[in-house]
């Protein structure tokens, strides 16, 4: 299958079909125009992206029984790694828009990382093992940041939301399935055994992606933004520098209130995530056993609603583009509403469903947020201006432990409403999204 004019002729989109009938046909992943092989395999990548680091979680207390390792050398470990993996997004992102061919980062990278799996599970000292967890972590950026740009460039803006949110459903249950396999692997074979088949079979994953061919940069914009006809194959531009992708990425508007405003989302994932699981077992008395019952309920909530969020985001793309940035704001506010109930009434049934309503905005929201930006970002920038939001969630995710120290000493209710102004801000300035969206992914496809 010839996937370099990256828009293939495919079943057609149920997308802008009326009624109940055309939303429910918009779900069937048959329905997605474009080729079937790309989303195939990052589909399968995302099932299994994580069941490693699941597996070495688990076994923390065997790992540290093995090398004799501290509290504090584990935790360096962990700082390392996470270090260094978020200094180079920015970076990465400025790569995939330069390279001619991005598939082969997503290629190496899933190769590197597997080799990084498996000098973990054959580690004879902390050293080697901490070698093997910065390779894996790093080594598995690439694919993680030059995804969404091929995807876009694979399928039309019309799919894109049904895409992504495929995507973001493997995720999940990948997620759902890691922790269980991992942990029967871990008590049967041990955690250098396990861990060396969780690498084999991420191995094997990895090879599908040697199937994968180039999309033409852009070509997807370029047939949405020429009904009529697919436009003429423009001249070779040269790559944009890092600098000049940035100005050109900070310069959408849309970009920039969503990048900001996404400080709030660093800061409820740490406070809000910390606080209510705290409440729940200080305040309301919940057992872990029925900690794990809402938190698997949030989960399967959570997993549930993510098709919707991508079929409904691709019917508004096609009918009310600024319908996407009220997505993010009433979501937010959504939230607020919900953290805002969770403290003024803190009782264990208001709990279970704040919680798993709070999984549902999540699991439209983030996947609509992805979709949101990959629209309105030209297709030479999308690497690098992917990669802008985050140094603003990281600021969140910073600010979280000023926030729980300026309440520390008081309920934890009154530590949850005082996130209740911030997401309020936050979401009426995503609001403000809806005036510059149609213009913004209007720009992105004539500058194809």
């Amino acid at each position: 299958m010839n996937t370099e004019a990256a828009v293939e002729i495919e079943p057609p989109s149920t997308v802008g079909r009326r009624g109940l009938r055309g939303f429910l046909g918009d779900l069937n992943p048959r329905n997605i125009a474009g080729p079937r092989l790309p989303l195939t395999v990052f589909c399968l990548t995302a099932l299994l992206a994580g069941w490693d680091d699941t597996a070495l979680q688990l076994a923390l207390p065997e790992i540290q029984d093995d090398f004799g390792l501290s509290l504090t050398m584990l935790s360096v470990i962990g700082a390392v790694t996470l270090v260094v993996t978020n200094a180079a997004g920015l970076p990465l992102g400025y790569l995939t828009d330069r390279v001619a061919k991005r598939v082969r980062l997503v290629q190496f990278g899933q190769v590197a990382a597997n080799l990084g799996d498996f000098l973990q599970a054959l580690a004879p000292n902390a050293g080697v093992l901490l070698t093997g967890r910065v390779l894996g972590g790093v080594a598995r950026l690439p694919h993680d940041v030059a995804q969404i740009p091929l995807l876009a460039d694979y399928y039309p803006p019309s799919s894109r939301g049904r895409v992504i949110a495929m995507l973001r459903m493997a995720a999940g249950i990948g997620s759902l399935l890691a922790a269980p396999i991992a942990g029967y692997l871990l008590t049967v074979y041990g955690w250098r055994m396990a861990t060396l088949v969780l690498a084999v079979m991420a191995t094997a994953v990895a090879c599908l992606t040697f199937l994968l061919r180039e999309p033409r940069r852009g070509a997807a914009d370029q047939a949405g933004a020429a009904p009529s006809g697919p436009r003429p194959e423009p001249e070779e531009r040269r790559p944009p520098g890092i600098w000049e992708g940035v100005r050109a990425a900070w310069s959408v508007r849309t970009l920039r209130v969503l990048a900001v405003s996404s400080v709030v989302y660093g800061l409820t994932m740490g406070g809000l995530t910390m606080v209510s699981s705290l409440m729940a077992a200080r305040d309301l008395a919940l057992d872990p056993f029925q900690r794990s019952l809402v938190l698997e309920a949030q989960v399967i909530c959570g997993l549930l609603v993510v098709p919707l969020a991508g079929a409904l985001s691709d019917r508004l793309l096609v009918r009310r583009p600024a319908l996407l940035a009220a997505i993010q704001a009433m979501g937010t506010l959504g939230i607020g509403c919900l953290v805002l109930t969770l403290g003024l009434v803190p009782s264990v049934q208001v709990f279970i469903v704040t919680s798993v309503l709070f999984s549902a905005i999540a699991g439209i929201q983030v996947p609509s947020f992805i979709i949101l930006i990959t629209q309105v970002l030209p297709a030479r920038h999308r690497g690098v201006g992917l990669q802008l939001t985050a140094p603003f969630q990281l600021l969140g995710g910073a600010l979280s432990p000023v926030l729980l120290a300026l309440t520390d000493g008081l309920a934890l209710r009154y530590t949850l409403l005082s996130l209740v102004p911030v997401l309020v801000v936050a979401g009426l300035l995503q609001l403000t999204c809806m005036r510059s969206v149609a213009g913004d992914v209007r720009a992105a496809r004539e500058a194809a």
